[in-house]
């Protein structure tokens, strides 16, 4: 039950939401308590900061089955907050959402994570999201911009050499000649308009349900400091760091007018 440890911290509060939710009051959030808070509301839900966050109206799922919390090695992915998170930083990772997942939990290689994971299930061949880590942890996915932010994953690779992978998994996807500056190669894969769709439905759901509604989106490829970044409700990982292109060439189409 690793994808609900942090929310067992508080047995106060998951007793009462098993009493709202009408499932015995032990104080210990695990599946059966998981699939009443579900039928409960009607909706997916996700963990924000400790509690549970009905996502109102979604059409989709979140799955929480895959966490982070910790690896095969016996180490966390993820380290105490220090302050709540301010805004979304996205980024891309990965063939597909299974795979940034494997990735991430490579305990030999260096430690990364999100909380959200959103792209194709190999085995479904259908949009998932996946919410590894509750956003009361600080994910490591943007250096000293982790504990200001929320990390979410486009699980689909932007370079050319990828094409045939990214195809397999993403068929609408295409390739297209780069305008950007910032941006290392002359083509880069461009997601097709239904996943672009499925990104920009939860970003926008995302955005509200941990309200950051009322700060405004960043609909430029400027590099900020990490306090002036913080004044955005969205923003890429180009726009915290000069050595990162993700997500210029999709940031538009993701998030800009949501």
């Amino acid at each position: 039950m690793e994808q609900f440890e942090h929310i067992n911290k508080d047995k106060d509060y998951v007793k009462s939401i098993q009493e709202k939710v009408g499932t015995i009051a032990d104080g210990v959030y695990g599946p059966n308590t998981h699939k009443t808070v579900l039928e409960y509301y009607g909706c997916p839900v996700i963990f924000h900061m400790g509690k549970v966050v009905p996502l109102e109206g979604a059409n989709y799922k979140v799955n929480h089955d895959l966490s982070l919390y910790e690896l095969a090695d016996g180490t966390q992915n993820w380290s105490k907050r220090k302050r709540e998170p301010e805004t979304i930083c996205v980024h891309w990772g990965g063939l597909n959402a299974r795979h940034c997942y494997r990735v991430f939990n490579n305990a030999t290689g260096r430690h990364v994570s999100s909380h959200f994971l959103v792209g194709t299930n190999p085995k479904t061949m259908k949009y998932e999201i996946i919410q590894c880590l509750d956003t009361g942890l600080s994910a490591y996915h943007a250096g000293k911009f982790n504990q200001y932010s929320i990390g979410i994953d486009i699980c689909m690779h932007p370079h050319p050499k990828y094409q045939s992978k990214t195809k397999q998994f993403y068929p609408e996807s295409s390739l297209v000649d780069n305008t950007f500056d910032r941006v290392p190669v002359n083509q880069y894969m461009d997601p097709g308009e239904s996943f672009v769709a499925f990104c920009r439905a939860f970003l926008f759901d995302l955005r509200m349900a941990t309200g950051l509604s009322s700060k405004p989106i960043c609909e430029d490829n400027e590099v900020y400091s990490v306090k002036d970044a913080a004044n955005y409700s969205i923003v890429g990982h180009h726009n915290i760091s000069n050595k990162k292109w993700d997500v210029i060439p999709w940031a538009k189409r993701l998030y800009h007018d949501l």
